[in-house]
């Protein structure tokens, strides 16, 4: 056995120093014991162990010698430790430099560039028969293999072929299911799992590792087989050690971070033109309606919202001056809103009395809502130039303000008819209701009433009340909205709104009169 250098220096030196005693290295303990009345003494070293032999008319130095065995085993010992430290970090450090290398390729390209060149350039660092990347299928308990690498039939996989889905259970589930890495081992003679699994690819051991983008599992990384040295499928298999777990782990999470971050970005390119699909359809201003003011305002809490307003022409000539609310604030219901706004526009073409529109908005959605559990509220008036007599029509929305500009006071139009989507066939009757100059009517959504402050205490119906009573007076609709919206930022002090928030204001001046 080889030792280091100061170690087979000091034990060269003991004889010297100490006649007599003899040094001798050995790799394996000895069989002829010390000499008649000497001393023996074997200190066991990494690889193998060191024998001295103190005769009898010097007993005296055995406690020396001791000691000095004691030393040259901790010694080789600290080396051994710093050596394999010095390896291991060599080791990394070509990783690293390695890392450094396949970056830039597998950053680039789309997802299945991405996954693909992920998983050869992890099989080039193992050394493994396979490599698998799995995309994990959110809602459907499957995975759909991305990238199978396998070492003597290329990228399309080896003698054994894969499922292109796979169900997640068994390994798959542990490995999916779990932090870390999963490692299974094949008894003897046998095979895991059933054909066409991943699992049922190993001869020896298969090793998985969750691919992860922040705290969602987007797919998974499965080595299979650690070939042997010198790549003959006939020698003795190795196993996995550390080395494999980390270096698995290190391209689990490139691929997470790089996969996570394409999809988040195709997510924000598809949020954005969602967006800017809402804000399209959304009036490009008030309806020019002789005798009356109209002014909105709109806020989604995202990208994009699920309120909607709209001024949109009935059959006879009306306006009628429409707010709703789907339930939810995101991607789905905003897709819900366009197709109700679409069916709103369409029905309104052709009936001339709102509650007809809303009816039969209600018949035609109703499917469509109930599969996809969402609801629907809303509330419209019907408007005719310079006419003061209105029509309102409501679908379980909130409640009608209605400023009474003689009396100073404001008055609630309560809601008793069904949401949208709940009945197939409702019915929502019409309330007529007769304004006089001067008079103001306000439709919104409840993300102003349920605002909250830093408090958690919610804006509520009565301060909406009050405010709307004290901006009511302004000749200007516009004035009037963003009167609101000012004291509805100055009572939640900063704090973004969890609803969305729209509001209407329709302000009658009378017949023949303009602002």
């Amino acid at each position: 056995m080889t030792l280091q250098r100061g170690t087979s220096e000091l034990l060269a030196a003991v004889p010297q120093a100490l006649g007599g005693v003899t040094v001798r290295v050995l790799e394996e303990p000895p069989a002829a014991p010390a000499a008649a009345g000497g001393v023996q003494l074997v200190e066991s070293l990494p690889d193998g162990c060191v024998v001295a032999d103190v005769p009898a008319d010097s007993a005296a130095l055995v406690p020396l010698v001791r000691s000095l065995l004691d030393v040259v085993a901790a010694r080789e010992q600290l080396e051994g430790d710093m050596l394999s430290v010095l390896t291991k970090f060599e080791v990394m450090q070509e990783q690293l430099f390695s890392y450094a290398e396949e970056l830039p390729r597998i950053s680039s390209g789309d997802e299945l560039q991405i996954a693909s060149g992920g998983a050869e350039a992890c099989q080039r660092a193992t050394k493994v028969r396979h490599v698998v990347y799995l995309s994990y299928l959110q809602g459907k308990n499957c995975c759909e293999v991305v990238s199978h690498h396998s070492f003597r039939d290329g990228p399309s996989g080896g003698a054994l072929v894969l499922d292109p889905v796979l169900p997640v259970e068994g390994f798959l589930d542990e490995v999916v299911g779990g932090e870390g890495v999963v490692v299974r081992d094949v008894p003897a003679g046998a095979r895991l799992g059933e054909r066409g699994s991943l699992e049922h690819l190993a001869r020896s051991q298969v090793l998985g590792v969750p691919v992860r983008y922040g705290v969602d599992v987007i797919g998974a990384l499965v080595l299979v087989d650690k070939l042997p040295v010198d790549d003959r499928g006939d020698l003795a298999p190795r196993r996995f050690d550390h080395e494999e777990w980390q270096i698995a782990s290190s391209y689990a999470a490139i691929l997470g971070a790089l996969l996570g971050a394409r999809k988040s970005a195709e997510l924000r390119k598809e949020m954005n033109m969602a967006e800017a699909i809402q804000r399209q359809i959304l009036p490009n201003g008030p309806p020019q309606l002789a005798g009356f003011d109209v002014a909105a305002t709109y806020a989604a809490c995202g990208a994009v919202g699920g309120d909607y307003y709209d001024y949109v022409p009935l059959a006879d000539g009306r306006q009628l001056v429409v707010v709703a609310d789907v339930s939810g604030h995101n991607l789905a219901s905003g897709m819900v809103m366009v197709g109700a706004r679409a069916m709103l526009r369409t029905l309104a073409s052709v009936y001339a009395e709102p509650q007809r529109v809303f009816e039969a908005l209600a018949a035609s959605m109703f499917a469509d809502l109930s599969r996809t559990e969402r609801f629907l509220t809303a509330a419209a008036v019907a408007v005719r130039p310079d006419d003061g007599c209105v029509d309102y029509v409501c679908a379980g929305h909130n409640d009608l303000l209605v400023y009474r500009a003689a009396s100073d006071r404001v008055e609630s139009v309560a809601s008793d008819c069904t949401i949208l989507g709940f009945l197939p066939a409702p019915d929502y009757p019409t309330r007529t209701i007769q304004l006089l100059p001067g008079d103001c009517l306000l439709l919104y959504t409840d993300g102003i009433t349920e605002a909250t402050d830093e408090t958690d205490a919610m804006f509520g119906d009565d301060r909406l009340r009050s405010v709307f009573a004290q901006l009511a007076t302004n000749p200007s609709a516009r004035l009037i909205v963003d009167g609101i919206v000012q004291a509805l930022d100055q009572f939640r002090r900063g704090r973004v709104g969890s609803d969305d928030v729209t509001a209407v204001v329709v302000r009658y001046h009378g017949k023949g009169r303009r602002r």
